[in-house]
């Protein structure tokens, strides 16, 4: 029993000694401090059930503390590597509707029609361009609103060497594995004035408009004055709509090739075959006279591409504007460089550890996803940015793990409240016929369950283990020398 008492004092003189002394409250001493105030608030709040409840786990937590932290970095490493296996879709189809949906099973049923399974296996159509520079003149934020066509005044297909390299062009590049004709019986456009040209210069009786513009020109190349009036001629003799022209010039000239790629195709062959043209169109820029080195390519199936990389750049862009934004809350709030780097490494938790869990349930980064994602973010940097206040409500210096504590204790039973009315609003959407509405349910629970986490495992495990013991101490410093 002596051994028992003399332990229990031991206990209470360590814990007296990192935590803010009470003074006597006298006639002499009327006033509290901040730190007094803030002591008595805790020791009141501990009469609670739930204030009990968190008492004792930070308790578990402080003894364990070095063993969660180790924990929670390994956790955060393999969570990691699973979100990082987040893969953009490999259809364009954005399903609204359940499988067992009527119209969702018709939709199904139609996608698989001989036609359109035919249709899709035949490719789509790339356009291969001169004369327009690509650019987007359209307002971005209105989609209603398209762009203009915007010429490439450096583009002259007059001169003889550029002549030559436009009736090769279309040889060279039919040669390739990822571009054919679009029917077996298309020429290109410069290809077929060529065999123009040699039609008329051999006819007994060639056309007014071979007579009037082409100077007698037997083929290609024709002089340099000549292109422009013998080729606009030709295209209104022949109805060629790919050769464009502007008060009396050649302004435009485009080719049509045939890729394996469709609009919904996977990203990965999306890419592919963007490269492949891109890549091949690039060593042609590199060898073309000048006057006909802007080519470029431009296909409808690059829609679907691009807006799947812009998806995921903009999911990336959304985690690192959300942790840019919480880190200067906390640090308004809190005061405190190591407290706000605590919490960006919270959230970057929330983030890896949400995400992997979309991954095991086969979640692509779609249309749908895109949107939650950036909803996510916004909700995973609440909780921490509570607890990182509450640590800094003591001044002065105050030993990490009383502030370790009070923080838990004072700002947990709000943010269980919090998480519990978040969490059953997730559960209400769960039964929505909407997939939109499923999907949001599934990660807001997501979320909430490891912003829970982080808040109350990642966060303050930190702050037991190696919080500062005057938070503000830094940046007290820093304002005090600038105020001079």
């Amino acid at each position: 029993c002596q051994n028992t008492a003399s332990d229990d004092s031991n206990a209470t003189d360590i814990e007296s000694s990192t935590r803010p002394s009470t003074p006597a409250v006298t006639n002499e001493n009327i006033d509290l401090t901040e730190s007094d105030i803030r002591h008595n608030e805790l020791e009141a709040e501990k009469r609670t059930l739930i204030h009990r409840f968190l008492d004792a786990y930070y308790n578990i937590l402080h003894k364990f503390r070095w063993f969660v932290l180790g924990v929670v970095i390994a956790a955060t490493t393999v969570c990691a590597v699973f979100a990082a296996q987040l893969t953009l879709p490999v259809s364009s189809e954005v399903a609204i509707l359940p499988d067992s949906n009527p119209y969702q099973m018709h939709r199904s049923w139609s996608e698989n029609l001989l036609s359109n399974v035919l249709a899709k296996g035949e490719g789509s159509e790339t356009l291969i361009i001169w004369g327009l520079t690509p650019a987007d003149t359209g307002d971005h934020l209105n989609p209603d609103s398209w762009t203009t066509l915007v010429l490439d005044e450096s583009f002259d297909p007059r001169s003889e060497s550029s002549q030559n390299y436009l009736i090769g062009f279309c040889d060279r590049l039919f040669e390739t594995n990822f571009a054919s004709k679009i029917s077996s019986n298309y020429v290109c456009p410069m290809n077929r004035f060529d065999e123009w040209l040699k039609e008329q210069s051999k006819s007994n009786a060639p056309s007014d408009a071979y007579l009037n513009n082409c100077d007698g020109a037997l083929s290609v190349p024709v002089s340099y004055e000549t292109f422009d009036p013998c080729m606009i001629a030709w295209t209104k003799v022949v109805n060629e709509t790919y050769v464009l022209e502007e008060k009396g010039e050649v302004k435009v000239m485009q080719i049509r090739s045939l890729s394996s790629v469709v609009f919904d195709s996977p990203f990965s062959d999306l890419r592919t075959d963007w490269n492949a043209y891109e890549d091949w169109l690039e060593n042609e820029r590199g060898t073309a006279p000048v006057g006909v080195n802007g080519v470029y390519s431009s296909s409808i199936e690059y829609w679907w591409f691009d807006t799947n990389g812009q998806m995921l750049k903009t999911a990336y862009g959304a985690a690192a504007i959300a942790l840019v934004c919480a880190a200067v809350v906390v640090f308004i709030s809190s005061r405190s460089f190591v407290l706000t780097l605590f919490a960006v490494i919270s959230i970057c938790y929330v983030l890896v550890a949400a995400t992997a869990c979309l991954v095991g349930l086969g979640w692509e980064l779609g249309f749908l996803e895109s949107i939650l994602f950036a909803i996510l973010i916004g909700i995973s940097c609440d909780f921490v940015i509570h607890f990182g206040h509450a640590y800094t409500m003591y001044p002065g210096s105050v030993d990490r793990h009383y502030r370790s504590q009070f923080a838990l204790t004072h700002m947990g039973p709000s943010i269980l409240a919090a998480a519990f009315t978040t969490f059953m609003a997730a559960v209400v959407m769960v039964f929505t016929e909407i997939t939109f509405f499923q999907k949001f349910a599934v990660i807001l629970f997501m979320t909430i369950v490891h912003s829970t986490l982080a808040s109350f495992v990642v966060f303050i495990a930190l702050c037991d283990c190696i919080g500062p013991s005057e938070p503000t101490k830094t940046y007290d410093r820093i304002r005090a020398k600038l105020s001079y």
